[in-house]
């Protein structure tokens, strides 16, 4: 499936070419220019539909790509933050089998079984991604608070309800995934929810 090379198109590819780049500049320390880089790549992810609709640019290709581009933002960024100790490991774990699963089924339905299908997010699938980004925007400030030596403040009583919320919307959005998939897979639904 060619994407087609629109503005809303180019603001998705836009947020999955700024990944390397955000971590490189965060992670050799110049955080300023890494967190305006990493807020626009957020922003896109605001935009990228808002001006698909509002244009009637609304395609196939870019309702498929912009959670892609999502997940790659998460699988990365959350890895990034997980290997530099900021991140818990069961809540990185949790992401990355979601995000895989997800990612996993696009080359499944479309290029092996060529089944077309439909990406309509719902509203707590929208806050588990809302809630995502809050966390990888956490643990980068952490960092850049740690930089500038304050290593003692209390992290964990902030973040951790915010995990476990979020926690609770991977699970739910994972459970409701694999069965989904499993209808689209044999023909009896084609929009993933």
């Amino acid at each position: 499936m060619p994407i087609p090379l629109n503005l809303p198109n180019l603001l998705t590819l836009c947020r999955i070419v700024l990944i390397p780049l955000v971590l490189i500049l965060i992670h050799q320390g110049a955080f300023i220019p890494g967190f305006l880089l990493a807020g626009w790549a957020f922003l896109t992810d605001f935009l990228d539909g808002r001006l698909a609709r509002k244009m009637g640019m609304i395609t196939q290709a870019g309702m498929i790509l912009d959670p892609v581009a999502d997940k790659l933002v998460a699988l990365v960024m959350f890895g990034y933050l997980f290997a530099v100790k900021r991140i818990p490991g069961w809540y990185v774990g949790l992401v990355f089998v979601r995000d895989l699963a997800q990612l996993a089924s696009i080359p499944i339905l479309l290029w092996w079984k060529k089944i077309a299908f439909k990406v309509r997010p719902k509203l707590i699938a929208k806050w588990g991604t809302t809630l995502n980004f809050a966390i990888l925007a956490y643990g980068f400030f952490r960092l850049w608070l740690e930089a500038y030596g304050y290593a003692d403040w209390p992290y964990d009583r902030i973040i951790q309800p915010v995990l476990l919320a979020s926690g609770a919307i991977e699970t739910f959005i994972l459970i409701t995934y694999l069965p989904r998939f499993i209808q689209i897979y044999r023909g009896i639904h084609d929009t993933f929810e």
